[in-house]
């Protein structure tokens, strides 16, 4: 299942000590890995090593007309999937055989993951009727609480009522919210749990700087370095402002084949994200001109460090 990557270009995978590896690396610089197994969608992989755990796609009318416009083949139960269209897949909410597959790649993250926390997904499952959904989240929550860890799910999963209590929700919608996420994420604080926000419109460092930049999508916006500093996460929701944990910038790899392409798109809206999440809202200097001067002033130590780093206009980038 881990042969193949998007647009066939080649699979690949982490064994036990890669992820030992990286687990440790990141203890050495005072960071914790939390790792995500999403979950009952994002699943077509499964289908491959484990047919019998995994429904026949479905291919809806949004799926379908994304294949066309990017000239990429339909999912086919059982073979890698070459595409990047989202929501056709589903586990098979129903079979006991499911939840025994599930605690067991939940146990063995566990063993290795010294950290408290395992991500547990529910992004994206169009592909999975709302009530076997909810079935699934509470079910799945419940069994990483069982094997001692505290869940993270993305906002989707709070429409289950039964969500294991204290469950984190990171949310993904908009700045300002649609549909039911406002709601969704807000279920997670009223059990107990807290949430991380990620507002796609924001966060997101896969997104294009321009419409004309080279990487990046642009279906949630397009984000230059200032609309990546100038928002707020304790106002996008109605919950109370210590119910927020923090932000996580995503950074997803569709359109990234190297490592310096991937540092276009963080830096230097990572150094923005940064400063909101750990600075004072009302702390000294905390402005877009203020912030600009001095993530400008970086431009040497960035390039003394080989970061290969976009040089956004807005900034009055430093020579020397």
């Amino acid at each position: 299942a881990a042969a193949t990557a998007a647009d066939g270009a080649p699979g690949g995978f982490y064994t036990k000590d890669d992820y030992r590896e990286i687990v440790a690396y990141a203890a050495a610089r005072h960071m914790i890995v939390i790792p995500e197994v999403d979950l009952p969608g994002h699943t077509h992989a499964i289908g491959v090593a484990y047919p019998e755990l995994v429904e026949a796609p479905v291919l809806n009318d949004a799926l379908v007309a994304q294949s066309e416009q990017l000239g990429q083949p339909l999912p086919v139960a059982g073979e890698p999937y070459l595409g990047w269209g989202v929501g056709h897949s589903s586990v098979r909410i129903h079979e006991e055989e499911t939840y025994r597959f599930v605690r067991d790649v939940v146990r063995e993250l566990a063993e290795m993951t010294p950290g408290p926390y395992i991500h547990i997904g529910g992004d994206e499952s169009l592909g999975t009727p709302q009530a076997d959904f909810d079935l699934f989240a509470e079910r799945a929550t419940a069994i990483v609480v069982e094997e001692g860890k505290t869940p993270v799910a993305w906002h989707e999963m709070g429409s289950a009522a039964g969500i294991a209590r204290g469950t984190i929700g990171q949310y993904w919608g908009m700045t300002t919210p649609t549909g039911t996420h406002a709601e969704e994420a807000a279920h997670f604080v009223e059990r107990g749990g807290a949430l991380i926000m990620s507002a796609a419109d924001a966060t997101y460092l896969d997104m294009k700087y321009t419409a004309e930049f080279p990487l990046g999508l642009t279906w949630a916006a397009i984000i230059d370095v200032r609309r990546a500093y100038e928002w707020e996460p304790t106002a996008v929701l109605d919950v109370p402002d210590e119910a927020i944990l923090g932000i996580e910038a995503p950074l997803w790899s569709e359109t990234t084949r190297t490592l310096d392409e991937v540092e276009q798109l963080v830096f230097p809206r990572a150094a923005a994200q940064a400063e909101i999440a750990w600075s004072p809202r009302e702390g000294k200097g905390r402005t877009w001109e203020s912030f600009r001067a001095r993530v400008g002033a970086l431009a040497p130590l960035w390039k003394a460090e080989g970061v290969d780093f976009h040089p956004a206009p807005e900034i009055p980038w430093s020579a020397r």
